[in-house]
């Protein structure tokens, strides 16, 4: 799968190359156990952080595409800087509010489904659980409930859908809307 924006390729290939390394991780040793259990919450936040990304970089490049001054891509950019927990209402709000766009359009166009934003929410909230620390110290540690080898394989493929219709949207000048 090949994203029109090549930096979203270039992200992507970044994260698979971290997820097969993971995988590939031998578990014959109590240290290489815990390391296993460690790359697991890394490869979630790592693929929240490629979303994370992309979500910023598309509303960017659409906004050039709409052909924003500099001075409002300099606004947008601090705005983006806000984007923190790219959960599918998060990412809907923020084409809404940045592009006027609403990404409901993909589903019912049947270019992603309500699976896909489920896979997508179970990535970004498990990232959330791992990296954020509540009030009880005892669960700290190996809060990960995820596993790269079982649960991140059917989770990953919504996240790609998602971001493959996103990666579509393009300005249309005549009609000054975005559409995808």
């Amino acid at each position: 799968m090949a994203f029109n924006c090549t930096d979203i390729n270039t992200f992507k290939a970044d994260l698979d190359n971290n997820i097969l390394v993971a995988k590939n991780l031998k578990k014959d040793s109590h240290a290489s156990i815990k390391i296993q259990s460690l790359l697991n919450i890394t490869i979630y936040t790592l693929a929240t952080r490629f979303l994370e990304g992309s979500i910023k970089l598309l509303i960017f490049n659409c906004a050039i595409m709409r052909g924003d001054s500099k001075a409002q891509l300099a606004k947008l950019e601090i705005e983006l800087k806000k984007i923190n927990n790219p959960e599918y209402t998060n990412i809907r709000d923020e084409f809404n509010k940045h592009l006027n766009f609403d990404i409901i359009q993909g589903m019912q166009s049947s270019r992603f489904t309500n699976s896909d934003i489920s896979f997508l929410n179970e990535i970004v909230k498990n990232r959330h659980r791992n990296v954020h620390a509540s009030n009880d110290p005892t669960e700290w540690y190996n809060k990960n409930l995820k596993d790269i080898s079982s649960d991140f394989p059917k989770e990953y493929p919504g996240l790609l859908n998602i971001l493959t219709y996103l990666d579509c949207i393009v300005y249309d000048a005549g009609l000054s809307t975005f559409k995808d």
